[in-house]
């Protein structure tokens, strides 16, 4: 209809058809907070060590550098660095253990495959076949077995919390932080109080989320307070271990 004048006026149907797109409007509104409020949540550092756990396991093979700090001097064997790289299946490992043994140090080309060990000791020629209990170390391939070698540790990590994020050189490297059981250490590394917990920081590198370094920290020679911190690099390279 037609006002005076000529000017329209809004019609009963006009009207309705205006409440309904503000209706309308509301429910989009509405729908629009509910997608936002159930985006998933971000990533927990448990969540980044379950990534980081696979992306190693993946990876088949690794360099390592192993480097101890703040060790006793009054012990007589330990091992004090490590340098080499191993493979997951079979769990082996070819590199040079820095180690005082008998309280001598020395560095010792070895060769670790297949639950035997190689080592080339100073003054011998050649590699011979020792008992890792009789050097007071460790068998290197448990560091690299799949399931029970430094790839479980990122399972059995206790209470993860994200730390400090850095930059290293060309990497973004996100620290996680958490405790270690002292039994889950000493199986590893055959040293260290079984009952007390060890602190242990990972280095995640961001985008990739490979394992850069793990730093575990705790009583290895009690009551010292020691810290043996991991390097890994050269995720995935081919790597042959072979019996010398």
């Amino acid at each position: 209809m037609r006002s005076r004048g000529g000017r329209h006026t809004l019609t009963r149907s006009s009207g309705l058809g205006l409440a309904l797109a503000l209706v309308l409007a509301g429910c989009s509104d509405d729908g629009d907070e509910t997608a936002t409020s159930s985006a998933p949540p971000p990533p927990t550092a448990a969540d980044r060590l379950a990534q980081a756990h696979d992306v190693l396991v993946d990876a088949g093979s690794v360099g390592l550098t192993l480097t101890g700090t703040d060790l006793p001097e009054d012990e007589t064997s330990y091992i004090i660095s490590a340098e080499g790289a191993g493979t997951m299946e079979p769990p082996a490992f070819d590199g040079t253990i820095t180690a005082v043994v008998a309280g001598v140090q020395a560095d010792i080309p070895t060769v670790a495959l297949d639950g035997e060990l190689w080592v080339k000791l100073p003054y011998v020629p050649a590699h011979v076949n020792t008992d890792p209990a009789e050097l007071g170390v460790p068998d290197p391939a448990t560091l690299f077995d799949p399931e029970d070698g430094l790839v479980g540790l990122l399972e059995q990590t206790q209470q993860p919390e994200f730390g400090e994020r850095s930059r290293d050189g060309a990497e973004v490297v996100q620290q996680v932080i958490g405790t270690l059981p002292g039994e889950t250490v000493t199986d590893l590394l055959y040293v260290g109080d079984a009952e007390s917990e060890f602190d242990v920081t990972y280095g995640l590198v961001e985008e990739s989320w490979q394992v850069r370094s793990v730093e575990i920290t705790g009583p290895f020679y009690p009551p010292a307070t020691s810290t043996y911190t991991v390097t890994l690099d050269a995720y995935g390279e081919p790597v042959t271990v072979t019996q010398p």
